[in-house]
Order: structure tokens, then C-alpha cells, then sequence
């Protein structure tokens, strides 16, 4: 069986699947068919009533006009409507329309080696969503996956997963991306700069969306190039750049040409619509790159701090042990640990700065546990994260065996993380 690894890149329109495989260095992208200028897999669906079967993607495009049946669009995009498609006598919302989606497209790129064997997948997406994200929890359990396996990270993070597994001349100092999409144009830049021997990588974005609407591509592209090519002048300067992606489907080689001569100027240029996808894949084969290494990721989307609990040996020495690492998107921070109280009610919470290690306390009182004699009592800590600064410490009293069995109490202590932190 020959290992796989999947990135996938989730738009509103059309999803990217870019595979890694186990003899291979490099990560590849999955072209339309017919079609290998542009890998993008469109979010449409197709029901024949005929065959009584699903067909999505570069698929529907010939089958729809041979038999009758359904057409689904906008997926992704109505899945907040609470509408539902009736489709041969059933009912679906577009949740499970979503999930049959993406299942069939991964399904159909697996399906073209009997000696695939899906061992890691990575979701790239541009926002956090609910509803997609419990489609894709879904997903995972489709296929089989541990959870170690499967993972859900922002376009930011894929970018610099991306990034970070290219050459290293390529990335020796800041790194930029201009990414020019249906909505307008967005900058990202990646700074480092070294703290002792941590490194710190601070991701920012621009939205550039009022001087560059998608509209602009339909007039005056001469115009177009000179005002872009103003843009990347002022840019450029702001820092000593070393390399610059364009991506995005308002970005062709047909009116890059007075920009392209001022973002080459001593740097690396590349265009390339997949940059998402490959660094989803990148994380699915190899896992984050800042994981264990001395170096930390800092975005809009991730959490700059870990949350952990401070526990006291038999020296009377106090130890920092974490319940939730930081340094990831907010809705990937999770953890659960147990820990057992000594002649007390009380649990010492902290959070703990990933780069200047300052921490914040917090002390909660657990009240109505029966009294037990030290060590007996035995809790469970649970961290769920609603957004980047607000979340909850869910407590429960897991007992001691049949001597000590448990109330069945759960605590919820929310929390909110101060800008000073």
C-alpha cells in the first residue's frame, strides 16, 4: 500500500487537494480534468436519477446533460440558510450535502490507486465556520482517521507551512504574498526576528480590497498593472523582503508587467494558485514545522498563550503543567488533564505567554465535593476556547475507584485573557 497525505484548500467555490506520497519529497496537486491549468475542484453536485448516484466536481460538467437528475451549487456557500434540497425523495441540508461532497472528492482521487491509503489529511480554510467545521469533524470519522491524523488550520498558517518548507535562501528574512481574489486583494508578510534562542514569526495581513477590487481586473489592465506596481513599490519598502507569491485567480501573466519588474527587483518572485493546499499537505506529512522547535507562530487566528494549572511537588517546588499549548488557531487549543487535590478546594489556573512568559493567574474554588482525605479527589480539566481571548475551564469530579465514586459535578469557569498577557 503506498501512504498518502492530503491537503485540502476549502473556498466557497471550489476546493484544491494537493497529495504527498511516501516516495516523494515534493507535495502534488490535483488538476481538473481535462484541464491542467487550474486545480480548482468546483463545489457542484450532480444526482442522476438513472444511475442513483452522486457526481461532483469536473464530473458534473458532461453527466448533467446525458441524464436526468439534480444540480446542486453553492454548497459551501448556503450552509448557513437552513434550507434543505429534496433530491430523489430525500430531504438534505446542505451540511450533509457538504460532507457528501467532500467525501466523494477525496474519494475519487483515492480511488485511482488501489494502493492509496489515506494516512494524514489537513483542511485549509479561509474563516472559521461551525457548521464546516462539524462537517469536517464528520469527514475525519469517514475515513477512519485518529486524530493525530487529521488537523484544521487558517489560510494563514497554511501560508506559512508553505513558506517554511521551501528552501531556507528563500525565507532568510521576510517573506510576502499578495493574494488577489474574488473579494479584492489581501498582503501578507511574514516577519522573524530571534529572542534568545526562541524565534518568533509574526504573520500580518493587509486588506487592500478598496485599492484593489476584483472589479479592477475588468477595465483598464494598463492602469491596473501601473496602480498595482505603486502598491508593491510602497510595500517593498517597508522592510528587505527575500521572496513574494502572488496567488489568487485575479493574478495571470497578461497584465503583470511594470508590477512584476518592481517586485523582482533582488527577490524571488513565484505565481501560483495551490500555495494553500501545498501547505496544508506539507502539514499532513510532516506535521506543523514550529512543532518542537524553538519557535513560535504568531496570527490574527491563533492563541499566544498556553493554559495550564501550577501543581506542587513533594518539595514543596511549584510546577507549570499545561492543560492547552498555545500557538495554534483558537478553535484547535484544546487539552484535558487530571489532577488530584491534596487537603484543598482550590486549583491554581494559569496562562502563560508563549514569548515573554508572563503569566496570568487565576485561582477557582471547587465547591459541594464531598470531603476526602488528600489525593482522593479526583478531577478532570477541560479547555474550550470560544474565540482568541474568551473561553472556559470545564471541571469535572471523576471520584476514586469504588472507594471515593464520583458526584457526577461539573464546573464551567469562564475566562477572559487581558491584552497585556
Amino acid at each position: 500500500m503506498k501512504e498518502i497525505y492530503l491537503g485540502l484548500d476549502l473556498c466557497r467555490k471550489n476546493v484544491q487537494l494537493s497529495y504527498f506520497r511516501e516516495d516523494k519529497k515534493e507535495p502534488e496537486s490535483v488538476y481538473q480534468l481535462n484541464n491542467t491549468e487550474t486545480y480548482q475542484l468546483p463545489n457542484v453536485m450532480f444526482y442522476s436519477e438513472e444511475g442513483k448516484k452522486w457526481y461532483v466536481g469536473n464530473n458534473v460538467s458532461a453527466i448533467r446533460f446525458q441524464e436526468m437528475g439534480t444540480m446542486v451549487e453553492d454548497v459551501a456557500v448556503n450552509i448557513d440558510s437552513g434550507e434543505t434540497v429534496l433530491v430523489d425523495g430525500t430531504s438534505y441540508t446542505y451540511e450533509e450535502l457538504l460532507l457528501i461532497l467532500l467525501k466523494m472528492h477525496i474519494g475519487d482521487f483515492l480511488s485511482r490507486s488501489e494502493e492509496y491509503q489515506l494516512k494524514g489529511l489537513t483542511v485549509t480554510m479561509e474563516k472559521y465556520h461551525p457548521k464546516v467545521y462539524h462537517v469536517l469533524e464528520k469527514l475525519r470519522r469517514e475515513f477512519s482517521l485518529p486524530q493525530d491524523a487529521f488537523y484544521i488550520m487558517s489560510h494563514e498558517n497554511a501560508f506559512f507551512q508553505y513558506v517554511m518548507n521551501q528552501e531556507e535562501r528563500l525565507h532568510t528574512n521576510s517573506v510576502a504574498m499578495f493574494e488577489y481574489g474574488h473579494d479584492g486583494m489581501e498582503y501578507y508578510r511574514i516577519d522573524k526576528k530571534q529572542q534568545g534562542n526562541m524565534r518568533i514569526f509574526q504573520l500580518g495581513r493587509n486588506d487592500l480590497t478598496k485599492e484593489m477590487p476584483y472589479a479592477r481586473l475588468f477595465e483598464d489592465v494598463e492602469e491596473l498593472d501601473h496602480y498595482f506596481a505603486g502598491i508593491a513599490k510602497g510595500k517593498m519598502r517597508e522592510t528587505y523582503i527575500s521572496t513574494v507569491y502572488l496567488t489568487g485567480p485575479g493574478f495571470n501573466d497578461k497584465w503583470i508587467e511594470e508590477a512584476a519588474n518592481v517586485l523582482c527587483d533582488g527577490r524571488r518572485v513565484f505565481m501560483g494558485q495551490n500555495i494553500y493546499t501545498k501547505g496544508a499537505c506539507y502539514h499532513a506529512r510532516y506535521g506543523a514545522y514550529e512543532k518542537d522547535k524553538e519557535c513560535v507562530l504568531c496570527t490574527e487566528s491563533a492563541i499566544p498563550f498556553d493554559i495550564g494549572v501550577n501543581i506542587g511537588d513533594m518539595e514543596g517546588k511549584n510546577t507549570f503543567y499545561p492543560i492547552a499549548l498555545g500557538g495554534r488557531e483558537w478553535y484547535n487549543m484544546k487539552g484535558r488533564v487530571t489532577v488530584f487535590l491534596d487537603d484543598t478546594n482550590r486549583i491554581n489556573l494559569m496562562y502563560r505567554d508563549k514569548i515573554t512568559k508572563d503569566v496570568q493567574k487565576e485561582i477557582i474554588e471547587i465547591h459541594g465535593l464531598p470531603k476526602r482525605p488528600p489525593k482522593t479527589t479526583k478531577l478532570s480539566l477541560e479547555v474550550e476556547l470560544l474565540d482568541e481571548r474568551t473561553g472556559a475551564i470545564v471541571i469535572r469530579d471523576m471520584g476514586f475507584g469504588r472507594i471515593y465514586p464520583t458526584t457526577n459535578k461539573i464546573y464551567r469557569k469562564e475566562f477572559s485573557i487581558s491584552d497585556e498577557l
